[in-house]
């Protein structure tokens, strides 16, 4: 067995080999980013933090009317919080006539943040949605309760949801709409937090419409928040919502998005290490896909509805790193007889 030295032909083989695989990769790895930066941001509803003009007024009736930008919130957690706890029971009572908006916002909400919900009065087209955090639910109530045709543009409606006794029973105009089990202790998980009209706590889309009563009774308490005094109506508020999303995941959906993350930043962290000049560590390679996505994920902070997901950023990692360390362990084989480390081997076994 002897050894024989490459010749000038084989080191030009491997070379344009090379080239030709920066000469795609660049391009190739731009396009990935854009995608990627497109079904980040997408529906690109901008919206960054900033002061609004807060657009919640009171009519000449006395109803409260909501816009584009509402805040209509109470100052901290209800006193009526512990006695429904307690007592695992509360009514409640809404008057709303709405628009007819095509994806659900919430009416009247009691939660802690965006991502913690007590129980969520809402509409999605023409349906009634409940959200009402129980034994078997997540944090913010999902699944939530559907009740069909209840909202046609700008008609009163009037909803009472009672929760007592080990059930829930939801009436619209009087009528029996909705009546189902809880488990036992299922107001025991609430939280607590403050009470919203016509939007999210802080967060998500606003709801339009009127209301001209939203009240919540207990065993010892009785309280309207449409009258005058029951919640802060600031003419301007400086909007910051709650885009960062609990980590781990607390919900299906969100564990659903981990695989569809981890094989997004595959091809990253292999174009990575395709596309650089000189030779570069699988792991630098993966700390740089990691940039881009800690940049895709900050990003999200200036459109509506896009949140920041720690565990994406964690994933986003483990695959580019998969993927530098599959694009060195081929580049280690490039074609023609100078098999070996890029740019080490110097000779090949000849037999």
């Amino acid at each position: 067995m002897g050894r024989r030295p490459i010749v000038e032909s084989d080191r030009t083989t491997e070379a344009r080999w090379l080239a030709f695989g920066r000469a795609i990769a660049l391009p190739a790895l731009m396009l990935v980013v854009v995608v990627l930066a497109i079904s980040s941001y997408y529906p690109f509803h901008w919206d960054p933090p900033r002061v609004k003009r807060n657009e919640v007024s009171r009519t000449a009736q006395g109803t409260l009317r909501f816009g584009n930008m509402n805040a209509a919130v109470s100052s901290g957690t209800p006193a009526w919080l512990d006695e429904a706890r307690a007592a695992e029971r509360i009514e409640i009572r809404l008057e709303a006539r709405a628009g007819n908006p095509g994806h659900p916002v919430s009416i009247m909400m009691l939660a802690r943040s965006f991502w913690e919900t007590d129980f969520a009065i809402g509409q999605d087209h023409a349906d009634l949605m409940v959200w009402f955090r129980r034994v078997g639910s997540n944090d913010n109530g999902d699944p939530a309760f559907r009740v069909s045709g209840v909202f046609s543009p700008w008609r009163w409606a009037t909803v009472d949801l009672r929760a007592c006794g080990g059930r829930l029973r939801v009436d619209v105009d009087g009528v029996p709409r909705l009546s189902t089990s809880l488990p036992d202790g299922s107001m025991r998980r609430w939280d607590g937090g403050r009470i919203a009209l016509g939007d999210e706590l802080n967060g998500g889309g606003p709801w339009q419409g009127e209301i001209r009563k939203a009240e919540v009774r207990t065993p010892g308490y009785a309280v309207d928040y449409v009258r005058p005094g029951a919640l802060a109506i600031p003419a301007r508020r400086f909007s910051l919502p709650d885009h960062i999303a609990p980590f781990p995941p607390n919900n299906a959906l969100e564990w659903m998005g981990v695989p569809l993350h981890f094989i997004e930043f595959v091809p990253i962290g292999f174009l990575l290490v395709v596309a650089w000049p000189r030779r570069v560590r699988p792991l630098v390679a993966a700390l740089l896909a990691t940039g881009i996505a800690v940049a895709l994920t900050a990003g999200r902070l200036l459109f509506l509805g896009r949140h920041i997901a720690v565990t994406d950023v964690v994933v986003s990692f483990v695959g580019a790193l998969l993927g530098a360390r599959l694009a060195a362990w081929m580049l280690t084989r490039a074609p023609g007889p100078t098999s070996g480390s890029r740019g080490s081997a110097h000779y090949a076994n000849h037999d």
